[in-house]
């Protein structure tokens, strides 16, 4: 006699139900009968999973580990006893890790057997997976100091995608699956001193140490390819641009207090006096917009970059303080000879930490966020205390702004912001309503790296609740690589 497996408790199956995260499995539980049709509902408490960067993910309402199923490309788990120990959680190969996301897709960086980067898309719930050949063109072969610090989808896959990146050369790439990609000219202000960016409608909004907010308007070309037409410094001081007779520091420091000169607004090049100066004028140039990014120059179909592995070993090598170069009028970039001098600055600040606040405590970082909130953009500057254990980093303070741009100038926000909650990591912040899920606090900030919670309403900060498991895994993965991931409940 067959169990009577239609007879099966509602809460039971409901139990079952939500173990099953993947909307192709949910489908397949509610097809066995009309029971566990009605009981399969989606649950209700529920937050964004926080992802891996090699393929496991935490569902932090239960705080355990998973594998990623739905990525075809799954480890084999050989190795050393230490290494499967380690990678039996997570699906992707050793060479394969994601490095962004935007809702539910994650972005991943798979590297082949000649060392070639291949961007892929890949949704985790509907299991589609897209390649990004233009991107592959462009930053497919590159130095192992490159880093993609941010994959931000406007909308679809089909439609804008922006990638910031580490080299001053192409400190932020545009680009359209199927149409090409766009590049800045090589160290151009304001893009190389820009630390985060945002959507928000047509336009694409960056912020600056100075919490300059800049904005970028988006247009594409005869062959759709999306491209930076203009922009403006909206909050801040008049945006200072460098011109010939000025120093210009591209040597990428953390963003020390000390890398600007307030007294001139100048950002001071100790170098300068021993190299040879080619910079340009960019205050003729832009003028205080960025109308004068050359965007007839930068703008590529995908056949423009590609190139055979022949033709990259004979990249013009004639100015080695150089890795952009003219090729019938158009600009590319040898990545494969980055140095420490070609990265952009990190976006932290850091300062000497009271004793008093913490007896471990090193020092203060001070990092900025931007969000796109219900039609406004908020800046999140927070301050993280880092102490001497992987895991005393706590946040110690956190201050919220809306960008009045009619006003140039932000304003706090107090007490609330309007029943959202924001989720932070540095890969992807967004906002969402408190009432997607029972789980979610309104007028929360979650941290990704510090797993606190910052109440905007009394202006605390809840402790972690790290388990041993948890915080081995993030102390592996390393804090600054983990990103949200947002189920389909929870995207409007």
């Amino acid at each position: 006699m067959e169990p009577p497996w239609s007879e099966l408790p509602e809460d039971l199956l409901a139990l079952i139900f939500r173990r099953f995260f993947f909307p192709d499995y949910r489908a397949r539980l509610q097809a066995v009968c009309r029971s566990w049709s009605s009981a399969a509902r989606p649950p209700r408490r529920q937050l964004p999973w926080i992802m891996l960067p090699f393929g496991g993910f935490v569902d932090p309402s239960d705080r355990i580990l998973h594998r990623l199923s739905s990525y075809p490309e799954t480890t084999s788990n050989v190795g050393s006893r230490t290494d499967y120990h380690t990678r039996r959680l997570f699906s992707f190969r050793k060479t394969t890790k994601c490095i962004g996301s935007t809702d539910g897709w994650i972005a991943l960086d798979c590297v082949n057997a000649e060392n070639r980067h291949n961007y892929l898309l890949h949704n985790v719930f509907s299991c589609t997976t897209l390649s990004l050949p233009e991107l592959d063109a462009v930053i497919g072969h590159v130095s192992k100091l490159f880093e993609i610090r941010k994959v931000l989808l406007r909308s679809t896959p089909d439609d804008i995608i922006a990638v910031m990146t580490n080299h001053c050369s192409c400190p932020i790439i545009l680009t359209r699956r199927g149409k090409g990609v766009w590049l800045p000219k090589g160290h151009a202000p304001p893009l190389v001193i820009i630390i985060d960016v945002a959507f928000l409608g047509d336009r694409l909004y960056g912020i600056t140490l100075d919490e300059d907010l800049v904005y970028f308007d988006i247009a594409d070309d005869d062959n759709g390819v999306p491209m930076i037409t203009g922009g403006k410094c909206v909050i801040g001081d008049e945006f200072h641009l460098w011109s010939d007779e000025e120093d210009y520091d591209d040597d990428g420091d953390d963003g020390d207090d000390e890398d600007y000169d307030d007294d001139d607004d100048a950002i001071d090049d100790d170098d300068d006096d021993d190299e040879e100066d080619d910079s340009i004028d960019y205050d003729e140039e832009y003028d205080n917009n960025v109308d004068g990014i050359d965007d007839d120059d930068h703008r590529y179909r995908y056949e423009d970059y590609a190139r055979s592995d022949s033709e990259d070993e004979h990249i013009n090598d004639d100015h080695d303080d150089q890795d952009e170069r003219e090729d019938n009028g158009e600009h590319t970039y040898d990545l494969t000879k980055m140095t420490e001098e070609d990265m952009t600055g990190e976006g932290i600040k850091f300062a000497d930490a009271d004793k008093s606040l913490h007896d471990d405590a090193h020092h203060i970082e001070t990092r900025w966020h931007l969000i796109e909130s219900c039609g406004k953009l908020l800046m999140v500057r927070r301050q993280v205390l880092s102490a001497s254990g992987p895991f005393d980093d706590i946040t110690h303070k956190v201050d919220v702004f809306e960008a009045d741009i009619s006003g140039a100038l932000w304003v706090p926000v107090r007490g609330g912001i309007g029943g959202q909650a924001l989720f932070i990591s540095e890969l992807f912040c967004k906002s969402i309503s408190a009432t997607c899920s029972e789980e979610i606090q309104e007028d929360a900030i979650y941290f990704i790296d510090t797993d606190d919670v910052f109440d905007m309403r009394s202006q605390t900060v809840s402790a972690p609740r790290y388990d041993w498991l948890y915080r081995m895994t993030l102390q592996n993965m390393g804090l600054c690589k983990l990103t949200w991931v947002f189920p389909p409940e929870l995207v409007a």
